[in-house]
């Protein structure tokens, strides 16, 4: 009799007690690492938007709890199953197994338990996987990571936590890249709205006309949730598109010019912007990979390689105070600049693959080269990463085929990296956000892809990759496998 009410119980009180906690004062606020180590940095009116979604969503990172386990499954199917498994008492990463990014992850996370599961597609009948069918375990997956049962009363339950969702998830539910779709919906409380249709392959250019569709469905999609999201400040800030799509469209002001899918989304009428757009896409395994990195792994360790010269508007992007930033917070930077950095350091540096959460680049080149500091490196100098990375790299062409791994986007993204901004075109060097003021920002709690967008009203070519939720935090504690067994 014991344990028919015990349950129950707990998953009541854990409700109520992540109540006090969404909807907790200031003073019991999480703090940005900023405020918490004394730096004197203080968001700008144009950043506050940013620094307060980052502590919404620090609130929410700190206090479900993350299970010390890692599951590994050997499909899509298998995977919407395990993802049934999360709840407001915990939640740890699932990966669909492969030869490069499971290794990856594993060895940077470092579970106490690796689980791995077979196929349920081995007691169904893979023809009954109908769409409909697919569609129920995605919403299962969702709503059940709140504890609830269905749409309706997983609205209800965001209500009575006082939970107001940060961004809107939009995938294809044949496409590859929808599993991760569905965790980023489920982890972070996000409504997740199916966007169907052909709106490119990767490394394709949208027309205007093609273009001008995607964006009309994106912002239909966003509207049917019922929450606002027209400015910066309200409910929706953010949207994740987990599907196969174009990185760039023709301006219809300039053939000549190609513009950021991601850069152009998200913006009213006049230009003004009202999202912050990430962009997952590829494999099932490489996208869940990229979702898991953002929501599991805290950053540690930041390389700085600044290749520009100490004159001009290059030194205005200097890496120096973002060195000492990174510094006082713990992040363990590595600082390399002129004259120091050059194509032998480069190459010292990455000989034996590199390991760092954090990368920042200053540099010039074409999507298949990139300066170090006088001389140019190729893609077969971007090593291996040895720990899953977020990567802002400031360089002119590097995302314009992302989707091709003999460019500079495409073979980080190819080596481990899950977050990834860069340029579909020649941007111009005032196009980057300076890496001392994202340093800045994301200290401040603002996520990372937000971080390194300008709010100008005019759309241009800086493409954002990855979950646009990704931010710093704190070192999260963990609790045991045994205390959240799997059959729960």
């Amino acid at each position: 009799m014991r344990y028919r009410w015990q349950r129950p119980l707990r998953i009541l009180a854990l409700c109520l007690c992540l109540t006090f906690l969404l909807l907790a004062s200031e003073r019991e606020t999480e703090q940005p690492l900023a405020v918490e180590l004394g730096l004197q940095t203080v968001p700008t009116k144009n950043d506050l938007w940013a620094a307060q979604l980052g502590l919404r969503m620090a609130r929410l990172r700190t206090h479900i709890p993350t299970v010390d386990r890692v599951v590994i499954v050997p499909d899509q199917i298998t995977f919407l199953a395990a993802l049934q498994k999360w709840s407001l008492q915990g939640r740890y990463p699932i990966l669909i197994d492969d030869k490069r990014f499971t290794p990856l992850f594993v060895k940077r996370f470092q579970p106490a338990e690796v689980v791995r599961l077979p196929s349920v597609l081995s007691s169904i009948k893979p023809r009954s996987i109908t769409t409909e069918a697919k569609r129920q375990l995605i919403l299962k997956a969702v709503t059940h990571a709140w504890n609830a049962e269905d749409r309706e009363s997983l609205k209800q339950r965001w209500h009575q936590l006082g939970w107001q969702p940060p961004g809107v998830v939009l995938t294809s539910i044949n496409d590859p890249a929808m599993p991760a779709a569905v965790a980023l919906a489920a982890s972070w409380g996000q409504p997740l709205v199916f966007l169907e249709g052909n709106y490119g392959k990767p490394n394709d250019l949208l027309t205007p006309a093609q273009w001008q569709s995607l964006n009309l469905s994106v912002q239909q999609a966003v509207a049917s949730t019922g929450y606002t999201y027209k400015e910066l400040g309200d409910s929706i800030e953010t949207v994740t598109i987990s599907r196969q799509l174009a990185v760039k469209y023709e301006s219809a002001q300039n053939p000549n010019e190609q513009l950021a899918v991601t850069d152009g989304l998200g913006r009213n009428p006049d230009g003004t912007r009202w999202s912050i757009v990430g962009w997952i896409y590829g494999s099932a395994e490489r996208s869940v990979y990229q979702a898991m990195c953002s929501i599991f792994l805290d950053a540690q360790t930041t390389l700085l390689y600044d290749s520009y010269p100490k004159e001009g508007v290059w030194q205005t992007y200097s890496m120096n105070t973002a060195e000492s930033d990174l510094r006082r917070v713990g992040l363990r930077p590595k600082l390399i600049e002129q004259p120091q950095a050059n194509l032998e350091s480069w190459r010292a540096l990455v000989k034996d693959g590199i390991d760092f959460d954090l990368i920042f680049v200053n540099s010039k080149g074409d999507p298949a080269s990139f300066d170090v500091g006088g001389s140019q490196a190729l893609v077969k100098d971007i090593p291996k990463l040895r720990s899953p990375a977020a990567i802002h790299f400031i360089h002119s062409w590097s995302a314009t085929t992302p989707d091709d791994i003999n460019t500079v986007a495409g073979r980080w993204l190819d080596r481990g990296a899950y977050i990834y901004v860069g340029s579909v075109h020649e941007p111009y060097l005032s196009a980057f956000v300076r890496p001392s003021l994202i340093v800045k920002r994301l200290l401040m709690a603002a996520p990372f892809l937000a971080s390194a967008r300008l709010t100008n009203p005019i759309p241009w070519k800086i493409t954002t990759i990855g979950d646009p939720l990704m931010m710093l935090t704190k070192q999260r504690q963990r609790i045991s496998p045994q205390a959240f067994p799997l059959t729960k």
